[in-house]
């Protein structure tokens, strides 16, 4: 069975794993196994604010591993057909953002992104609202959200295909649980930044 890369570097620890049907036809089946990785200390702080339906933080990074039913046909590898399944995968991504319980979700950029080994993965940009717990925050009836950024992308394997990204908050949570006038001892404070290129390097990491 297909892996997902592995990301080692601490505080990052894989807290998740599973496996899914990413995509299937009469011609073709797409198998995903996927994990997830967290900061213990920032999970175990974050978890209290957790919404129904909501398993990973606002800081988060996962890998994902693709296998296929069938090989390409004729000579087309993986490596020659990336583009085109760039394309699928981000919009297939966006969907899946969706599914996992994020909120407006929208592709607001695409780039090529350079990895070691004179090799190119495809990433795409997402921004959104991460819902948490209103009970949480002292309003049981507001529904407040965190804008969060998301970054995935794509490479060649010589049979297959890879992913990695991870998300990260956009703004300071207090900002978010003013909103719905209410309170909270947890504190996120922003540093779109410095996670931009944390999420970068993880993923350069999971594609050596």
């Amino acid at each position: 069975m297909t892996q997902p890369p592995h990301v080692d570097t601490a505080p990052w620890e894989k807290v998740q794993e599973w496996t899914e049907t990413a995509f299937s036809s009469p011609i073709v089946t797409v198998e995903a196994v996927n994990a997830v990785y967290e900061d213990p200390d920032f999970l175990e702080q974050f978890r209290p604010l957790f919404a129904d339906g909501i398993e990973q933080t606002p800081r988060a990074i996962f890998t994902t591993g693709l296998s296929f039913s069938r090989d390409p046909p004729g000579e087309e590898t993986p490596k020659k057909v990336l583009g085109i399944a760039a394309k699928y995968a981000s919009r297939e991504f966006k969907k899946s953002l969706a599914e996992d319980g994020l909120v407006n979700v929208r592709q607001t950029g695409s780039q090529d992104l350079r990895l070691r080994g004179r090799r190119t993965a495809k990433a795409f940009q997402y921004d959104a609202g991460y819902p948490f717990s209103g009970a949480a925050v002292g309003v049981p009836d507001a529904h407040p959200e965190l804008t969060v950024r998301v970054w995935a992308a794509l490479w060649p394997t010589k049979d297959s295909f890879e992913m990695a990204g991870g998300i990260y908050p956009l703004e300071d949570l207090a900002e978010a649980v003013a909103r719905v006038g209410g309170e909270t001892d947890v504190t996120v404070e922003a540093q779109p930044g410095g996670d931009r290129r944390l999420v970068l390097d993880r993923i350069r990491e999971a594609a050596e």
